[in-house]
């Protein structure tokens, strides 16, 4: 399926890498638990720190808890409005919280991401494969090519992008 786009999503992190907490890889996950935990309450005393909501959304992403990743990237999304990056992992989680279903509202953050930024990497490849969910194989590639006018053609990120377009091609044809 277009898990090939929607997997490669992840190596985006390899051409714009989110920061990652200092310290993380040497603690037991139970502290990170812990850790994070401590950073929610914290952010109902500041709710309008920007900074802490990413480090909170990300983090909770990172431990599996979609659906409170995805409410903390609402409130993130409302404090930083414009942001294409903000509404793009906001549509990831909310699709992982989903059971990695783009159709719907991850679909339509998506769109919001591409009216602001026609080029955002990760909202492209997040649209074309929400299409290719749909059945709209015409539309899933014409979204993935213009992906491929955006990075290095020997990436491992492009060779993923054009094996989903040779699948949706495929697809329209019928075989």
């Amino acid at each position: 399926p277009a898990g090939l786009v929607y997997a490669a999503v992840g190596n985006l992190r390899a051409i714009d890498p989110p920061p990652a907490p200092r310290q993380a890889h040497a603690l037991a996950g139970g502290q990170i638990g812990a850790m994070v935990d401590r950073l929610a309450m914290r952010l109902r005393e500041a709710p309008n720190d920007a900074e802490g909501w990413t480090m909170l959304a990300r983090s909770l992403a990172a431990l599996g808890r979609y659906e409170e990743s995805a409410k903390a990237f609402a409130r993130l999304a409302e404090l930083t409005p414009g942001n294409a990056g903000v509404l793009a992992d906001y549509a990831d989680t909310l699709a992982m919280a989903r059971g990695r279903k783009l159709d719907g509202p991850p679909f339509a953050l998506v769109k919001r991401a591409l009216a602001i930024d026609p080029k955002h990497l990760k909202s492209l490849a997040l649209a074309g494969s929400a299409e290719f969910e749909r059945g709209n194989f015409q539309s899933a590639i014409r979204y993935w090519e213009r992906i491929l006018a955006l990075v290095p053609a020997e990436s491992g990120f492009a060779g993923s992008v054009q094996a989903s377009i040779a699948q949706a091609r495929q697809k329209l044809s019928g075989s």
